[in-house]
Protein backbone atom coordinates (compact mmCIF):
# COMPACT_ATOMS: atom_id res chain seq x y z
CA UNK A 1 0.00 0.00 0.00
CA UNK A 2 1.31 3.76 -0.70
CA UNK A 3 2.51 5.75 2.20
CA UNK A 4 1.19 8.78 3.42
CA UNK A 5 2.84 11.99 3.11
CA UNK A 6 4.72 12.83 6.45
CA UNK A 7 2.55 16.08 6.99
CA UNK A 8 -1.01 15.15 5.67
CA UNK A 9 -3.41 11.84 5.54
CA UNK A 10 -3.73 11.87 1.67
CA UNK A 11 -2.50 9.67 -0.38
CA UNK A 12 0.66 10.05 -2.32
CA UNK A 13 0.82 10.89 -6.36
CA UNK A 14 4.82 9.77 -6.75
CA UNK A 15 6.88 7.23 -4.33
CA UNK A 16 10.43 6.31 -4.04
CA UNK A 17 11.92 3.52 -1.69
CA UNK A 18 14.91 2.06 -2.11
CA UNK A 19 17.48 -0.18 0.06
CA UNK A 20 21.13 -0.83 -0.28
CA UNK A 21 22.76 -3.70 1.62
CA UNK A 22 26.18 -4.95 1.07
CA UNK A 23 27.06 -8.48 -0.39
CA UNK A 24 30.63 -9.27 -0.42
CA UNK A 25 32.57 -6.74 -1.35
CA UNK A 26 29.80 -4.73 -2.97
CA UNK A 27 26.99 -2.73 -2.74
CA UNK A 28 23.72 -3.44 -3.88
CA UNK A 29 20.38 -2.60 -4.28
CA UNK A 30 18.39 -5.06 -2.22
CA UNK A 31 14.65 -3.22 -3.02
CA UNK A 32 13.39 -1.31 -4.67
CA UNK A 33 10.27 0.04 -5.36
CA UNK A 34 8.40 2.67 -7.59
CA UNK A 35 4.99 4.15 -7.32
CA UNK A 36 2.39 6.28 -9.33
CA UNK A 37 4.27 9.16 -11.29
CA UNK A 38 7.96 8.21 -10.28
CA UNK A 39 10.25 5.95 -11.69
CA UNK A 40 13.44 4.63 -11.31
CA UNK A 41 16.38 3.82 -13.87
CA UNK A 42 18.17 0.94 -14.50
CA UNK A 43 21.53 0.70 -13.20
CA UNK A 44 24.04 3.03 -14.46
CA UNK A 45 27.13 1.50 -14.74
CA UNK A 46 30.13 3.44 -13.50
CA UNK A 47 33.95 2.94 -12.83
CA UNK A 48 33.90 1.98 -9.23
CA UNK A 49 31.14 -0.24 -9.62
CA UNK A 50 28.64 1.54 -6.88
CA UNK A 51 24.93 1.45 -7.36
CA UNK A 52 24.05 4.24 -9.38
CA UNK A 53 20.17 5.32 -10.26
CA UNK A 54 18.49 8.11 -11.62
CA UNK A 55 14.87 9.03 -10.29
CA UNK A 56 12.45 10.31 -12.40
CA UNK A 57 8.96 12.37 -11.99
CA UNK A 58 7.17 10.94 -15.05
CA UNK A 59 4.99 13.93 -16.07
CA UNK A 60 8.15 16.28 -16.82
CA UNK A 61 7.32 17.83 -13.45
CA UNK A 62 5.31 18.06 -10.52
CA UNK A 63 1.31 19.69 -10.72
CA UNK A 64 -0.28 21.52 -8.46
CA UNK A 65 -1.21 19.88 -4.75
CA UNK A 66 0.45 17.03 -6.04
CA UNK A 67 2.76 15.27 -2.95
CA UNK A 68 5.90 13.37 -3.44
CA UNK A 69 7.89 10.81 -1.20
CA UNK A 70 11.42 9.19 -1.37
CA UNK A 71 13.03 7.59 1.04
CA UNK A 72 16.34 5.43 0.65
CA UNK A 73 17.74 3.37 3.44
CA UNK A 74 21.75 2.20 3.13
CA UNK A 75 22.35 -0.44 5.36
CA UNK A 76 26.64 -0.36 6.94
CA UNK A 77 29.39 -0.46 4.80
CA UNK A 78 27.16 0.60 1.62
CA UNK A 79 27.66 3.33 -1.51
CA UNK A 80 24.64 4.46 -3.73
CA UNK A 81 24.78 7.35 -6.56
CA UNK A 82 21.26 8.93 -6.75
CA UNK A 83 19.98 12.17 -8.88
CA UNK A 84 17.53 13.33 -10.62
CA UNK A 85 17.09 12.71 -14.16
CA UNK A 86 16.55 16.70 -15.12
CA UNK A 87 15.77 20.06 -13.02
CA UNK A 88 12.82 19.64 -11.18
CA UNK A 89 9.77 21.42 -12.67
CA UNK A 90 7.11 23.15 -10.54
CA UNK A 91 3.90 23.45 -12.56
CA UNK A 92 1.57 26.71 -11.98
CA UNK A 93 -0.29 26.42 -9.14
CA UNK A 94 -3.74 28.50 -9.88
CA UNK A 95 -5.68 27.34 -6.91
CA UNK A 96 -2.93 28.24 -4.55
CA UNK A 97 -2.47 24.75 -3.79
CA UNK A 98 1.16 23.85 -2.60
CA UNK A 99 3.17 20.51 -4.11
CA UNK A 100 5.06 18.75 -1.83
CA UNK A 101 8.14 16.53 -1.51
CA UNK A 102 9.24 14.67 1.35
CA UNK A 103 13.07 12.86 1.01
CA UNK A 104 13.75 10.73 3.79
CA UNK A 105 17.79 9.20 3.91
CA UNK A 106 18.90 6.66 6.20
CA UNK A 107 22.94 6.17 5.98
CA UNK A 108 23.85 3.44 7.78
CA UNK A 109 27.26 3.05 9.69
CA UNK A 110 30.42 4.07 7.32
CA UNK A 111 28.04 4.37 4.51
CA UNK A 112 28.28 7.08 1.76
CA UNK A 113 25.16 8.79 -0.16
CA UNK A 114 25.64 11.07 -2.89
CA UNK A 115 22.52 12.45 -3.59
CA UNK A 116 22.86 15.08 -6.20
CA UNK A 117 19.41 17.03 -6.99
CA UNK A 118 18.91 19.10 -10.14
CA UNK A 119 18.01 22.42 -9.72
CA UNK A 120 14.18 22.91 -9.18
CA UNK A 121 12.86 25.38 -11.85
CA UNK A 122 9.16 26.83 -10.33
CA UNK A 123 6.78 28.18 -12.96
CA UNK A 124 4.92 31.54 -12.61
CA UNK A 125 2.82 31.22 -9.34
CA UNK A 126 4.06 28.32 -8.32
CA UNK A 127 3.77 26.85 -4.64
CA UNK A 128 6.53 23.77 -3.67
CA UNK A 129 7.89 22.54 -0.33
CA UNK A 130 10.21 20.12 -0.52
CA UNK A 131 11.45 18.71 3.28
CA UNK A 132 14.63 16.32 3.15
CA UNK A 133 15.06 14.35 6.63
CA UNK A 134 18.41 12.69 6.45
CA UNK A 135 20.18 10.70 9.47
CA UNK A 136 23.11 9.42 9.24
CA UNK A 137 24.94 6.70 11.56
CA UNK A 138 28.71 6.81 12.78
CA UNK A 139 31.30 7.23 10.38
CA UNK A 140 28.49 7.65 7.48
CA UNK A 141 29.16 10.32 4.92
CA UNK A 142 27.30 12.64 2.48
CA UNK A 143 27.43 14.19 -0.74
CA UNK A 144 24.36 16.56 -1.43
CA UNK A 145 22.91 18.80 -3.88
CA UNK A 146 20.76 21.06 -4.87
CA UNK A 147 19.09 24.51 -6.23
CA UNK A 148 17.06 26.95 -6.89
CA UNK A 149 16.49 29.16 -10.18
CA UNK A 150 14.28 32.44 -10.84
CA UNK A 151 12.03 30.47 -12.22
CA UNK A 152 10.15 29.78 -15.60
CA UNK A 153 7.79 32.37 -17.56
CA UNK A 154 6.46 32.37 -20.82
CA UNK A 155 6.65 36.46 -21.05
CA UNK A 156 10.82 35.99 -19.46
CA UNK A 157 9.82 37.39 -15.68
CA UNK A 158 12.19 36.66 -13.42
CA UNK A 159 11.10 35.21 -9.53
CA UNK A 160 7.14 35.07 -10.76
CA UNK A 161 6.60 32.11 -8.56
CA UNK A 162 4.79 32.59 -5.26
CA UNK A 163 6.30 30.77 -2.71
CA UNK A 164 9.49 27.80 -2.87
CA UNK A 165 10.42 26.40 0.17
CA UNK A 166 13.52 24.10 0.67
CA UNK A 167 14.42 22.68 4.18
CA UNK A 168 17.10 20.20 5.26
CA UNK A 169 17.67 18.84 8.61
CA UNK A 170 20.30 16.49 9.18
CA UNK A 171 21.39 14.69 12.24
CA UNK A 172 24.02 11.89 13.60
CA UNK A 173 21.97 9.81 15.36
CA UNK A 174 19.91 11.83 16.95
CA UNK A 175 22.14 14.75 17.33
CA UNK A 176 21.24 17.55 15.11
CA UNK A 177 24.14 19.11 13.37
CA UNK A 178 22.60 20.84 10.20
CA UNK A 179 18.80 22.72 10.11
CA UNK A 180 19.11 24.40 6.61
CA UNK A 181 15.65 26.32 5.64
CA UNK A 182 15.62 28.21 2.64
CA UNK A 183 12.25 29.97 2.07
CA UNK A 184 11.42 32.69 -0.60
CA UNK A 185 8.32 34.37 -1.44
CA UNK A 186 8.76 37.00 -4.38
CA UNK A 187 5.66 38.27 -4.00
CA UNK A 188 6.40 40.21 -0.72
CA UNK A 189 10.63 39.52 -0.55
CA UNK A 190 12.75 41.54 -2.85
CA UNK A 191 14.78 38.79 -4.46
CA UNK A 192 17.38 40.99 -5.86
CA UNK A 193 18.17 42.19 -2.47
CA UNK A 194 20.83 41.76 -0.20
CA UNK A 195 20.12 38.63 1.74
CA UNK A 196 18.06 37.36 -1.01
CA UNK A 197 19.39 36.27 -4.85
CA UNK A 198 21.44 39.35 -5.01
CA UNK A 199 21.13 40.35 -8.40
CA UNK A 200 21.58 37.31 -9.62
CA UNK A 201 19.30 34.33 -10.92
CA UNK A 202 20.83 31.08 -9.95
CA UNK A 203 21.23 29.47 -6.39
CA UNK A 204 22.79 25.98 -5.74
CA UNK A 205 24.28 24.72 -2.52
CA UNK A 206 26.68 21.52 -1.97
CA UNK A 207 26.65 20.03 1.83
CA UNK A 208 29.28 17.55 2.42
CA UNK A 209 29.33 15.65 5.82
CA UNK A 210 32.57 13.89 6.92
CA UNK A 211 33.40 13.28 10.53
CA UNK A 212 36.89 14.20 9.18
CA UNK A 213 36.43 17.27 8.08
CA UNK A 214 37.67 19.90 10.15
CA UNK A 215 38.80 23.69 9.74
CA UNK A 216 42.35 23.48 7.97
CA UNK A 217 40.82 20.86 5.69
CA UNK A 218 37.97 23.19 4.91
CA UNK A 219 40.49 25.81 4.10
CA UNK A 220 42.49 23.23 1.73
CA UNK A 221 39.31 23.06 -0.44
CA UNK A 222 38.86 26.93 -0.07
CA UNK A 223 42.30 27.33 -1.76
CA UNK A 224 40.88 24.68 -4.33
CA UNK A 225 38.01 26.48 -5.23
CA UNK A 226 40.15 29.78 -6.01
CA UNK A 227 41.27 28.28 -9.05
CA UNK A 228 37.73 27.62 -10.42
CA UNK A 229 36.92 29.44 -13.53
CA UNK A 230 33.69 31.04 -13.16
CA UNK A 231 31.73 34.01 -12.46
CA UNK A 232 29.44 33.01 -9.94
CA UNK A 233 29.77 33.94 -6.23
CA UNK A 234 30.16 31.61 -3.45
CA UNK A 235 31.37 30.69 -0.09
CA UNK A 236 32.26 27.77 1.55
CA UNK A 237 31.84 27.45 5.33
CA UNK A 238 32.38 24.55 8.20
CA UNK A 239 28.85 23.54 10.05
CA UNK A 240 29.29 23.32 13.49
CA UNK A 241 31.31 20.08 13.35
CA UNK A 242 32.47 17.40 10.91
CA UNK A 243 31.04 19.08 7.59
CA UNK A 244 31.21 21.94 4.77
CA UNK A 245 28.50 23.97 2.77
CA UNK A 246 29.22 25.46 -0.39
CA UNK A 247 26.82 28.48 -1.40
CA UNK A 248 27.38 29.51 -4.77
CA UNK A 249 24.76 32.97 -6.59
CA UNK A 250 24.79 33.09 -10.26
CA UNK A 251 23.44 34.22 -13.53
CA UNK A 252 23.72 30.41 -14.92
CA UNK A 253 23.57 26.54 -13.94
CA UNK A 254 26.35 26.03 -16.32
CA UNK A 255 28.32 28.86 -13.82
CA UNK A 256 27.35 27.64 -11.13
CA UNK A 257 28.31 23.79 -11.75
CA UNK A 258 31.95 24.64 -12.03
CA UNK A 259 32.46 25.60 -8.41
CA UNK A 260 29.98 22.51 -7.45
CA UNK A 261 32.00 20.44 -9.64
CA UNK A 262 35.24 21.79 -8.25
CA UNK A 263 34.43 21.13 -4.65
CA UNK A 264 32.63 17.65 -5.06
CA UNK A 265 35.06 16.38 -7.67
CA UNK A 266 38.22 17.59 -5.00
CA UNK A 267 36.46 16.20 -2.29
CA UNK A 268 35.39 12.36 -4.08
CA UNK A 269 39.21 12.41 -4.77
CA UNK A 270 40.80 13.14 -1.76
CA UNK A 271 38.20 10.23 0.26
CA UNK A 272 39.66 8.00 -3.13
CA UNK A 273 36.78 7.43 -5.25
CA UNK A 274 37.02 7.23 -9.11
CA UNK A 275 36.02 10.83 -11.53
CA UNK A 276 32.20 10.13 -12.34
CA UNK A 277 30.08 11.77 -15.19
CA UNK A 278 26.43 12.30 -14.33
CA UNK A 279 25.51 12.59 -18.04
CA UNK A 280 22.02 13.60 -18.06
CA UNK A 281 22.27 15.69 -21.56
CA UNK A 282 22.76 19.51 -20.70
CA UNK A 283 22.40 18.60 -16.93
CA UNK A 284 25.96 16.76 -16.77
CA UNK A 285 28.66 17.03 -13.51
CA UNK A 286 31.84 15.89 -14.39
CA UNK A 287 32.89 15.20 -10.71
Amino acid sequence: MAQKGLFTGRSLDGEIRMHFVRRGERSVADDLYRHGNSRISAAIPNDDDFPYYFLIATGGGYVEGEWYRQEVVLDDDTHAILTTQAPNYIYKCDQCFTTHQDCVLKVGENALCEYYFDETIPYKDALFHQNNEIVLEKHAKLILSEGLTAGYDEQGGLFTYHQMALKTRIYRQKRLLMNDFMLVDPRYDPMSEIGFFEGYTNFNSVTIIDEDINQKQVEYFRNILEDAQTLSRFGLSMIESEGMVLRVLGMSIDENKKVMETLIKAYRQAIGLAPLALRKGPHSLHI
